[in-house]
């Protein structure tokens, strides 16, 4: 009798508890979140102060840093705005798309210029403006042609999806808990077709799914357009010509008692569009192709013991920031493949593509088209960026971190280096740590920790790059003799580093282990797998269509690793052994000699 009594006591204690728990979460998030203003601010007391304060976050579209210049299509709407009421844009950075809300209310901003979608829950506590640009949702696939899977390298033709009902039975992956997942479920339900949704975790990016996409990892995903533009101006092998919706508006916000503000900001939103520059902004983020636009040279003289037209150019620089030419060449190579008449989608330019106030700061004033002065001025650069980097003793690391350094400017690579250190990797080592950390910085996870300065950043970018330019250096070195050699007072080498594979962070997506930089992918296929254990995951039998139950019991875990037709992605445990140590190395990482890497060894050919 007793021990019924208190198991009743337990259990309504448990419930009691569970929902004090539930009842205080709801309460603070009342608490914390702001549905009235609680200050009283418009156009006329913006314009006194001198100031507009734009909330925004970092992402690839909105806002983000590259090249130590501040870029973003909202960004410079905004800027525009600004100016049109005869004020100074400052940017206030939200944390969240809730924290918006209240930095907004709270008066810590004026605009919150993220594209926000009409919802009853974000009328409830802002104002919306008119559209400013309205987006859909397409297909992100390959244009017709052949693919190499770099996973098993078996070729394959591709074929466009021209129609919803060819979805039937394809393979598309989307991120967990996004608004792509529910657009395929819509999809499926009004048009009788059963489509094979394969969920990725939250971790992974929409633009990482878009690039194995690109790579022919994956042949298709879903993204809002304005996103699927941007990563087409990277990868020119995409098609989102197939919409799946119809187009949706989207806003900017004020507060509910700012309406001077609103109506001037509609009138503006309406004017501006009617502008050209508004048409040149948008095509520099969404239709200007990002990659390197004009071949040149591209080492057409190094049968001649040359690299280019300009070799005595860089010679002669070169010798005045004691550097070996054939480095600078690599870089001019990767900038511009030696096109003096270069310019990059955000301005850069020039043989070493300089950003007009780059060029200023290195006291270049003149025509920046210039071979003479361009050179001039990257190789002063180059020159500023080796003394932000001094304190790496290694040679062969600050160089790589200066390269890295000059694609994307310090504070990212700064960035990167306090995130290395705070994770237990060393900061002053780019090759199997640092670079790695440039990959994070492209994820909200890490672009948002308090120790990053410079928020969001494409880290493949620079990741490649470096790479890139240093195996570049070493064909010229074994191809071009070093001329200047004698005339300086060079006296080291940069050293030939083997890559080194990264173990990643506990509960933490890793990049090596994802969708990591293309140029090394190959190379580490056979260490890291390429998808997480959750791409295991497939339709659960006999039900046809899977959307038929909810999401929760829409997967179960597969153990027949020779379904290829629906496990796509083996995981790690399916390719290697585990490899017993009795010393193991810092990070699970063995020596590269032995072929053994993350204490896993490759199982033998069946």
């Amino acid at each position: 009798m007793n021990t019924a009594r208190n198991w009743i006591l337990l259990t309504l204690f448990t419930l009691f508890s569970f929902l004090a728990v539930k009842w205080i979460a709801n309460y603070q998030d009342k608490k914390n979140t702001i549905t009235e203003p609680t200050v009283d601010i418009d156009v006329k007391d913006i314009i006194k102060r001198g100031s507009l304060r734009v909330i925004i976050e970092y992402n690839s579209i909105s806002y983000f840093i590259y090249k130590d210049q501040r870029l973003g299509f909202e960004y410079e709407l905004m800027q525009h705005f600004a100016k049109s009421i005869g004020v100074k844009l400052e940017i206030v950075l939200a944390k969240s798309s809730d924290d918006q809300y209240n930095l907004l209310n709270e008066g810590k901003g004026d605009i919150i210029a993220n594209g926000l979608f009409k919802s009853n829950k974000i009328i409830q506590q802002v104002t919306l403006t008119q559209p400013y640009r309205n987006i859909e949702q397409v297909l992100v696939q390959r244009r017709t042609g052949t693919s190499v899977n770099p996973i098993d390298s078996i070729q394959k033709k591709d074929t466009l999806v021209q129609k919803l009902q060819e979805l039937s039975n394809k393979i598309v992956y989307v991120p967990d808990n996004s608004v792509y997942y529910n657009r395929l479920k819509e999809i499926s339900d009004s048009n009788g077709i059963n489509i094979d949704v394969r969920i990725l975790p939250n971790e992974r990016g929409i633009d990482d799914i878009i690039e194995a996409v690109a790579d022919g990892e994956i042949d298709y995903t879903i993204a809002n357009k304005d996103i699927a533009l941007v990563n087409k101006s990277y990868f020119e092998n995409l098609n989102i010509d197939l919409s799946l919706s119809n187009p949706v508006s989207l806003h900017w916000a004020v507060r509910k008692n700012a309406p001077d503000l609103l109506t001037s900001l509609n009138y503006w939103i309406k004017e501006f569009e009617k502008e050209k520059i508004y048409g040149l902004i948008y095509d520099k983020y969404f239709k200007t192709e990002k990659g390197i636009l004009f071949g040149y040279d591209d080492d057409a003289h190094l049968q001649q013991g040359m690299i280019s037209h300009y070799d005595q150019t860089i010679q002669r620089y070169a010798k005045k920031i004691n550097w070996d030419w054939r480095l600078i060449a690599a870089v001019i190579h990767q900038e511009s493949r030696f096109n003096p008449t270069a310019r990059s989608w955000c301005g850069a330019q020039g043989l070493m593509q300089l950003m007009p106030g780059t060029a200023r700061q290195m006291g270049i004033y003149g025509n920046a088209y210039n071979p003479e002065t361009n050179i001039e001025g990257g190789t002063n650069y180059l020159k500023h960026l080796e003394k932000i980097w001094s304190n790496i003793s290694d040679y062969t690391q600050r160089i790589k971190f200066i390269l890295a350094s000059y694609n994307a400017g310090p504070g990212h690579v700064a960035d990167a280096a306090r995130l290395a250190e705070k994770n237990g990797y060393p900061a002053d080592k780019w090759d199997g740590s640092v670079e790695y950390f440039m990959l994070y910085k492209s994820n909200p996870r890490f672009y948002n920790d308090p120790v990053v300065k410079y928020g969001y950043c494409r880290g493949i970018e620079p990741f490649n790059y470096v790479r890139n330019i240093i195996k570049k250096y070493f064909d010229y070195e074994a191809n071009v003799n070093d001329v200047s050699a004698s005339q300086t007072s060079i006296t080291y080498r940069l050293e030939q580093v083997e890559s080194v594979p990264f173990d990643g962070i506990e509960g933490a997506y890793n990049p090596t282990q994802g969708l990591i930089a293309r140029s090394a992918r190959r190379e580490l296929f056979l260490s890291h797998k390429l998808f997480d254990d959750e791409t295991k995951l497939t339709p659960r039998n006999p039900y046809k269509n899977p959307f038929d139950k909810p999401k929760n019991e829409l997967f179960v875990r597969t153990e027949n690793e020779n379904d290829s037709t629906r496990n796509l992605f083996k995981g790690k445990q399916s390719l290697f052994q585990t490899q017993q140590t009795s010393q193991p190395t810092p990070g699970g990482l063995q020596p590269n000699g032995e072929r053994k890497i993350n204490n896993l060894t490759p199982r033998k050919q069946r």
